[in-house]
């Protein structure tokens, strides 16, 4: 009988502390809820303003490894990064969409989320180039390409990965382990995950 009403004790604790937690949860999301609206709301009030001085994306085309080839898919993505290059491009990857209106204004979102998906366009085609150089064995046009990318801002795991494993193929793994060191001394948000990643591509080399 004890033990009976011990597990009594014991169950209406857990469900106070458990209606207790899901009311907190449940005040928790109201605030971040609101608090949300209240900063669109101010965002699609704020007055347009001036971009002029933001600092655009400039490629010259030089920079872009070309390679004398018949190859479809690498003359593709070529033909793709010459045109998105002439285009006005931004990296706005630190804000989110109320944060580019709060910033510059609800007038400027349209042009400044074109000119931010120019950009992102701009990365994926060059890591597709670079994909592709490799499918190609073109594999100093690869690293290069796969290079170009992350100077240019590209953070994505596969990125650094996919470059490593074209070190191995040019026979250079001592990139790899200097690739380790920039990314361990970055502000990468994943570092952690990229050079854990690095290194297993080096243990297959070794």
């Amino acid at each position: 009988m004890p033990y009976i009403i011990i597990y009594l004790i014991c169950f209406c604790i857990f469900v106070a502390w458990l209606f207790y937690e899901q009311r907190k949860a449940k005040r928790i999301e109201e605030k971040m809820s609101k608090n949300f609206w209240a900063r669109e709301t101010e965002a699609n009030q704020t007055r347009k303003k001036d971009i002029s001085h933001l600092p655009l994306v400039e490629v010259d085309e030089s920079e872009i490894p070309i390679v004398s080839t018949s190859d479809e898919t690498v003359l593709y993505y070529i033909g793709q990064l010459q045109k998105i290059i002439k285009e006005p491009m931004l990296d706005l990857s630190e804000y989110t969409n109320t944060d580019l209106k709060l910033a510059y204004g609800v007038g400027n979102f349209k042009t400044l989320s074109d000119y931010d998906e120019k950009f992102n366009s701009f990365l994926v085609n060059l890591t597709n180039l670079a994909r592709a150089y490799s499918r190609a064995e073109f594999y100093k046009e690869a690293k290069d390409t796969y290079q170009m990318a992350l100077h240019y801002g590209s953070r994505k795991v596969n990125d650094y990965t996919e470059l490593a494993d074209v070190y191995l193929k040019l026979d250079q793994p001592e990139q790899i382990t200097q690739l380790i060191t920039e990314v361990s001394n970055s502000d990468h948000p994943r570092k952690d995950s990229v050079t854990e990643s690095l290194r297993s591509v080096l243990v297959r080399y070794q």
